[in-house]
């Protein structure tokens, strides 16, 4: 009888066994197969974040690989809300940490405090961002529990204004100006994500980390500029414009195989590093956004058209007295006085207005448009600058402006089309389509280089040689052939001196220049300075600032010295 019960109690042990292992297999079941997913996104919800992975901006360096903009590693500051609301004795423990927190980064514990109460329920706020190392590591040094960093690519540029206007700046979290801006696509970086847990109060698990969107640096953007010469001709253009009152310069350097810019200077100048304190009306850059009349700069390009049209030489003798009538074009006058008995170099020379007059009156006027389109007026560049200007070749030339426009009157030109007009003339006639970047390198090693219009034809060979050997007379026997000289090197060069206009009156306001083509025997360089508004309004006083940077390019890039001295021509009859 006992042996029954034992048996009984046995089988009915065996059996509730059997029925809790079962249970406990078919909730073993439920949890890993059946009911997996849910759960694990339940715990995901509850211990799993995402954070950001920032991805790299592209460095912008200049020909030779000096750094002008890059980025420097800073730390961002974030919480949990929930968590933070949550922590024991809040009003003692938190509220000093922030003031603590707000110290070192020069925040506001108040809103810190608002921002923090206003989502609750949120895990997640950035309390700082931009953060140096020693903030970092200042902040590290509180030893809270909840707070955590990640490391982020802030903007740098290490030469400030060096290029400053060309290279640009970015804001808050935009590109908005400069190449920054226009080259953005090589060098936006794409950012990444990945999900991580953290335990119970709020502290990232370490090794938890996955990625689950990679990040992708930014391109490398190498310019044409050379940054040593870039420092050297702002340098030089600021020193000149400040002691002659100028309200603004721009200067340019193109060598003219390739149309590439080797410096551009904007003053003022604009330290990307400093952007939120600049004046506004330096943010950009003033030699692609600002149009002006060129003056007498522009009496090679007309000659250099009528020499290829074939209805002057350089030896063709004019009589250009100091005021002539015009007709239905009314009077025009010359500045400086002259022997009316003159050559169509010396109307170069004398930079004669009357003489110019009568070069470009023996050109019909649809030649000229289409020779001033081909050289680039009216249009802008293939550099497509932020900003950039057109200028103004006009749709309809009257009498006067048909005649005006010879000597840069009645048009409008940046500094830019002009040095490409030059580089067309120093470079037989031939226009290469001008450009400031080189490449683009993205971080897979792929490059491009920008698409630029095909080389053009503008004026004959002839047309252009000939224009520099007037030019030569001008720097040989100008008014001021002495500041012109480079030892070594023979120079073109010519002035203008162009009177501005206000309410459609020209006034005694003027922009001054001097353009020059070097070595003019075999030519490698273009330079063009323009100084607005100065005190005086000669522009042979510009003479020293064109010799200079010239003498610094030739200087730069180690140019063989001229061989030969420039053939005469006659300039009086």
């Amino acid at each position: 009888m006992r042996t029954s019960r034992s048996r009984l109690r046995l089988t009915v042990a065996v059996l509730l066994v059997f029925v809790v292992c079962g249970a406990f297999l078919i909730r073993l079941i439920d949890i890993q197969v059946v009911s997996a997913s849910t759960l694990t996104a339940e715990a995901a919800d509850k211990r799993g974040l995402t954070a950001t992975v920032y991805g790299t901006r592209g460095t912008i360096l200049d020909a030779e690989g000096a750094v002008l903009a890059d980025s420097v590693e800073r730390y961002q500051l974030s919480i949990s809300p929930k968590v933070v609301l949550g922590v024991s004795d809040f009003a003692a423990t938190v509220i000093p940490a922030l003031e603590s927190i707000a110290a070192i980064t020069g925040g506001d514990p108040s809103t810190m405090l608002a921002d923090i109460q206003a989502d609750p329920d949120s895990d997640y706020l950035v309390l700082a961002t931009g953060l140096t190392l020693d903030q970092f590591e200042a902040l590290d040094a509180l030893g809270l529990s909840w707070d955590y960093y990640d490391r982020i690519a802030a903007r740098s540029y290490p030469n400030g204004a060096i290029a400053g206007n060309l290279v640009g700046f970015l804001g808050t979290d935009r590109p908005l100006a400069g190449l920054e801006y226009s080259e953005d696509e090589c060098l936006a970086a794409e950012n990444g994500e990945i999900s991580y847990e953290r335990s119970e109060d709020g502290v990232r698990i370490p090794d938890t980390e996955v990625v689950t969107t990679p990040a992708k640096d930014g391109g490398t953007l190498r310019l044409t500029i050379d940054r040593d010469l870039q420092w050297y001709v702002q340098e030089r253009m600021a020193k000149f414009a400040i002691e002659r009152g100028a309200t603004w310069a721009a200067g340019v350097v193109i060598r003219v195989e390739d149309g590439a810019i080797m410096a551009l200077s904007d003053w003022p100048t604009l330290d990307p590093n400093e952007f939120a304190s600049a004046d506004p009306g330096a943010t950009g850059s003033r030699a692609f956004a600002i149009p002006y009349e060129p003056g007498s700069i522009m009496k090679p390009i007309n000659a250099a058209i009528a020499l290829d049209y074939g209805s002057v030489t350089p030896t063709t003798q004019l009589v250009s007295p100091a005021t002539m009538d015009f007709g239905d074009a009314g009077e025009i006058s010359d500045i400086v006085w002259h022997a009316p008995q003159i050559t169509v170099t010396g109307s170069l020379v004398y930079s004669s207005n009357t003489g110019t007059s009568q070069i470009a009156a023996s050109v019909p006027d649809d030649i000229r448009r289409q020779h001033l389109e081909a050289f680039g007026f009216g249009t802008r560049t293939e550099v497509d600058f932020t900003g950039e200007s057109s200028g103004d070749l006009p749709d309809y030339w009257d009498a006067r402006s048909r005649l005006t426009i010879g000597f840069g009157q009645g048009i409008t030109s940046t500094i830019l089309q002009m040095g490409s007009a030059y580089q067309t003339i120093a470079n037989g006639g031939v226009r290469m389509p001008l450009r400031l970047v080189q490449s683009c390198t993205a971080a897979d090693g792929t490059v491009t280089t920008p698409d630029g219009s095909a080389p053009r034809q503008v004026v004959s060979e002839s047309a252009a040689d000939q224009t520099i050997g007037m030019m030569e007379m001008v720097a040989e026997h100008g008014g001021v052939w002495d500041a012109l000289q480079i030892p070594g090197y023979r120079v073109a060069a010519k002035s203008g001196t162009a009177e501005v206009a206000e309410g459609g009156v020209y006034t005694d306001k003027v922009v001054v220049s001097y353009a020059g083509i070097a070595p003019a025997d075999d030519p490698q360089y273009v330079v063009i300075v323009s100084f607005g508004l100065p005190y005086s309004g000669y522009s042979s006083w510009t003479a020293p600032v064109l010799h200079d940077v010239m003498a610094q390019t030739l200087t730069t890039f180690r140019v063989m010295p001229s061989q030969g001295a420039p053939a005469e021509l006659p300039i009086d009859w």
